[in-house]
């Protein structure tokens, strides 16, 4: 049983003087039980010799006190040392205590606990003096029931309110996975789906700061694509920032395991030891890998700038599911940017072919009629019509090229002039793949 409040142990440490005085007797006392443990504790004593009662915890069926409670029947014994339940004598002897009366103290078929009397000669009592003891045994039995009801009722308070804030806990879990399986429905535009998913977990964890970024494995480091509630003067470091990958000692548990990692003291943590994280201190953080497929594509960073926040187990555990649902977003965006690009090389290869149809056709023509001119004219009007024949071969080889298109290539450093398609590198064969 938990401690007595501070009323009830004043209110049972006055009545035990009030038994002390009504019987007579060197030493009163309370003893509290404990039913799930079988055991009894003093909870209050009085007397001449009360002080120096030992405040020892005894199992049920120890001694008279012990045997009281496990039988919950009264006990009187004149003395002590000749009856074989009695243990522990030592007490006695030195304060010459050799009787014993006990009452248990029992409401509604509960016990409570135990009222001991102990006396240097037998306890010979009155009736009137049994009766006054059998009221203060009632009372006594009264203020520990009370005692258990007070605590049974904090105990229900306790596990209502651990209830709720566990539904709540649950509500809000469930709430951010469906936000985000909706993120997820609703966009395949990659930064804004990854800046609602930033705003999401930040919400729910409660974090300053959220910033998604995406892992270029080439050059092996990461780079920032959105972010939620980021200070101004953060915005601009991370502009052009990048996390190489290899400069820090978590990279295995995050990219290889696929595991969220998280410090709560990232300025003494060695694994946040490295350039990336000196531009930016902070004292809390979260990193959750984005798992596209089975690969970690990208990474939700989520930052307590000066709060010491640990992560649970369960907590860990969700974000972890975030993160592989947030990687579906990934996935999703690549299929789309490809079907983007597979809808713009079909529309580009159609046009192409139309018009490679439409020009060769009096390409021919002219290029027929160009041969036939110079055969029949003379040195110099011939050197003329060699230059417009191999223009028109090199017309000839734009109209084969724009009929080979196999993907879209922009012509480079164009300045500030709209995007133009390099129909060489767009018809030349791929360059091979890297990939196994």
């Amino acid at each position: 049983m938990s401690p007595l409040s501070p009323g009830t142990q004043t209110s049972l440490e006055a009545l035990a003087r009030d038994v002390a005085a009504c019987a007579g007797v060197k030493v009163a006392a309370v003893w509290v039980a404990d039913e799930a443990a079988r055991t009894l504790a003093v909870a209050a004593a009085a007397g001449d010799d009360a002080g120096s009662l030992p405040l020892v915890t005894l199992a049920y069926s120890l001694g008279g006190v012990g045997w009281v409670a496990a039988n919950r029947q009264a006990l009187e014994v004149a003395d002590v040392f000749t009856d074989p339940r009695f243990v522990g004598l030592d007490w006695r002897q030195i304060h010459g205590l050799s009787s014993f009366f006990g009452l248990p103290l029992v409401i509604q078929d509960r016990l409570h606990g135990v009222l001991a009397l102990d006396g240097p000669a037998p306890i010979t009592l009155t009736a009137a003096q049994r009766d006054q003891l059998a009221d203060l045994a009632t009372r006594a039995a009264t203020l520990l029931d009370d005692a258990h009801r007070q605590e049974e009722a904090r105990r229900q308070e306790a596990a209502l309110a651990a209830s709720h804030a566990e539904v709540a806990a649950r509500v809000r879990e469930m709430s951010a996975l469906i936000t985000v399986a909706g993120v997820l429905g609703t966009t395949t535009d990659l930064p804004e789906g990854l800046r609602l998913i930033c705003r999401e977990v930040a919400r729910l964890t409660a974090a300053d700061t959220a910033a998604a970024y995406l892992l270029d494995r080439q050059r092996n480091e990461a780079f920032p694509v959105a972010g939620y509630r980021i200070p101004e003067e953060v915005r601009k470091g991370l502009a052009g920032a990048r996390m190489p990958l290899g400069d820090t000692r978590f990279a295995d548990t995050l990219f290889a395991e696929r595991r969220v990692v998280w410090s709560d003291d990232a300025p003494h943590d060695p694994r946040f030891a490295n350039s990336f994280f000196l531009r930016f201190p902070h004292r809390s953080c979260v990193l959750i890998p984005l798992v596209a497929k089975t690969n970690v594509s990208g990474v939700v960073h989520l930052v307590w700038w000066t709060q010491a926040r640990p992560l649970s187990v369960s907590e860990a555990a969700l974000l972890q599911a975030i993160g592989q649902q947030a990687g579906v977003l990934l996935d999703n965006a690549r299929l789309f940017e490809a079907e983007r690009r597979a809808e713009a090389l079909r529309a580009a290869t159609s046009l192409a072919n139309a018009a490679a149809h439409e020009i060769n056709n009096p390409l021919s023509i002219i290029v027929g009629n160009l041969q036939m001119l110079e055969r029949a004219s003379g040195p110099d009007p011939s050197r003329r019509i060699a230059r417009a024949l191999d223009a028109a071969a090199r017309i000839e080889e734009i109209v084969r090229r724009m009929s080979h298109i196999t993907r879209l290539e922009n012509v480079e450093d164009r300045g500030h002039l709209p995007p133009m398609l390099d129909l060489r590198r767009s018809s030349d064969a791929p360059p091979p793949s890297d990939a196994p």
